[in-house]
């Protein structure tokens, strides 16, 4: 059994696991990251043991776990790499279009009873900032097998500034409790995909549109981008809008950013726009 030291568990609420298991990802035979289902928490028990390292109380507001994702150190030195936790939950609202709330990582499992009466349980803070509402999403062992096929190379783009910008546009959207300003920030990550610097409205619509589509259906979804960018401009503008339009093209163009960055991730490449005016 491996010592303690070389695992970090990360409990997740928002999403549920249409499966109990899933090794994510493994590095010469070992595993580096792994799904497990959260059937018989053992939360209530970790919160009677000592926490340490928690001054916002992360662990004791969470309310829920759905699953939980575990984290083994590399090179079995204590050091431990969430590049590739990041990877997933991009990934995850990539494929499902649901977004996960894990603000602690922790020494010890929340899915079985602590093995000591002694307080060692070390909390640290993982991501400070919480969704501002769920969905109701589930993730299919289809779509684990999705992301775990596309791990490599969503872990490669994460160092690439556009689509750092892009996944941060996509990742901010959901903590964003106002549908202006999610809008805005939807646009923002197409933006920096398309690298569109002049006749935003017209030339990013045109490559959008000719990138995700094709035949028919082109000319309609380009007005459809065209009147979201005409909302995006009234808002950044400070501009009278109808509040339910602007919701419903704020997640339209959220889909679209999630549709143009599962091509970019399932094709290995991103879209070049010269090649995108025909």
């Amino acid at each position: 059994m491996e010592i303690l030291w070389f695992w970090r568990y990360i409990p997740c609420a928002g999403v549920k696991l249409d499966f109990e298991e899933f090794v994510l990802h493994e590095i010469d035979g070992r595993v580096m990251l792994a799904l497990n289902r959260n059937e018989n928490t053992f939360r209530s028990k970790i919160l009677k043991k000592h926490i340490l390292e928690d001054p916002g109380r992360s662990f004791a507001n969470l309310k829920t776990v759905d699953f939980e994702l575990s984290v083994a150190s590399l090179d079995r030195d204590g050091m431990f790499e969430v590049t590739r936790v990041h990877a997933f939950s991009f990934l995850l609202m990539i494929k499902t279009g649901g977004w996960i709330d894990a603000p602690v990582f922790l020494t010890h499992s929340t899915l079985h009873a602590p093995d000591r009466s002694e307080p060692h349980v070390m909390c640290q803070s993982f991501l400070d900032a919480s969704p501002s509402f769920f969905g109701d999403f589930n993730l299919t062992l289809e779509d684990a097998e999705w992301i775990k096929t596309h791990l490599e190379t969503a872990l490669e783009f994460i160092e690439k500034p556009k689509f750092q910008n892009a996944m941060q546009a996509m990742t901010s959207f959901h903590r964003i409790p106002v549908a202006n300003m999610a809008l805005v920030t939807a646009w923002s990550g197409l933006e920096a995909l398309f690298d569109v610097k002049q006749e935003i409205s017209f030339k990013l619509g045109l490559y959008i549109t000719n990138y995700l589509y094709s035949g028919a259906d082109r000319a309609s979804e380009f007005e459809k981008l065209k009147q979201s960018y005409d909302d995006r401009s009234r808002v950044a503008h400070g501009e009278s809008t109808k509040t339910r339009a602007v919701f419903e093209n704020a997640y339209y163009t959220r889909d679209i950013l999630r549709a143009c960055l599962r091509k970019c991730i399932e094709t290995k490449s991103f879209p070049v726009p010269q090649n995108l005016v025909f």
